[in-house]
């Protein structure tokens, strides 16, 4: 049989000669590929979690997505960086935090930052973000990606993750819905400057895991109704 502390340990020193560039006949017959324990994304607008990599993504790796303002003339970007597998960022683990400061002056939705996170087979990510038209850019790095978290707790967010599966489909569907109001509150502006104004404010308080979602469809028919008057 196989002693399950010799596997560890004869795993653990073949990754190591991978890494150093040792050249073995062991090392060339063996593929030992690390892939991410937990999803690695950013924060959005309502503590929301927008992966950029996903769990079990072979390392090292590097993936880009692109992010907008949520308001007009923003001229700068809070970057916020989480891992883990909920949709809400209240239930995942913080990394780190950088800003992204000059970037184009312009109404809400029409800037474009990319945020590109590069993570390296010691578990050492970089994010760096850059604003298209502005060439602005930040970076962060994070020593600890995958590696800060113990394998309980881990498992204990992969757990949560598939226990609260159909609740966490149904707050994605209202993340998706609560956008779709936003951006019809702001189109209908001074078409009806009140409702646009209350609906706004509402998107600000509104909490999403306990909003019932027949409110959130009452919300968007009227902002429909406002549109077609």
């Amino acid at each position: 049989g196989i002693n399950p502390d010799e596997a560890v340990a004869y795993g653990a020193a073949v990754q190591g000669a991978i890494l150093a560039g040792v050249r073995h006949s062991i090392c060339d017959s063996i593929v030992l590929v690390d892939v991410t324990p937990l999803s690695l994304g950013v924060e959005v607008e309502g503590r929301h979690m927008s992966t950029i990599i996903p769990r079990n993504t072979k390392i090292p790796c590097t993936k880009s997505q692109k992010y907008t303002t949520t308001e007009d003339y923003q001229e700068a970007l809070d970057i916020a960086i989480y891992e883990g597998e909920r949709p809400s960022t209240r239930d995942n683990h913080l990394l780190g935090e950088f800003k992204i400061s000059g970037i184009e002056r312009a109404k809400r939705d029409q800037p474009e930052i990319e945020v590109t996170f590069a993570l390296d087979a010691n578990g050492i990510l970089n994010v760096a973000a850059r604003d298209k038209k502005t060439g602005a850019d930040a970076q962060c790095t994070i020593n600890n990606a995958c590696k800060g978290l113990s394998q309980k707790e881990i498992d204990r967010m992969v757990e949560e993750a598939e226990r609260f599966a159909k609740e966490d489909a149904e707050l994605i569907k209202k993340v998706a819905l609560k956008n779709e109001i936003q951006s019809l509150a702001f189109d209908l502006g001074e078409g009806d400057k009140h409702l646009s104004e209350e609906t706004l404010d509402w998107i600000d308080t509104v909490d999403l895991m306990t909003c019932p979602m027949q409110t959130l469809e009452a919300r968007r028919r009227e902002l429909e109704a406002a549109a077609a008057r």
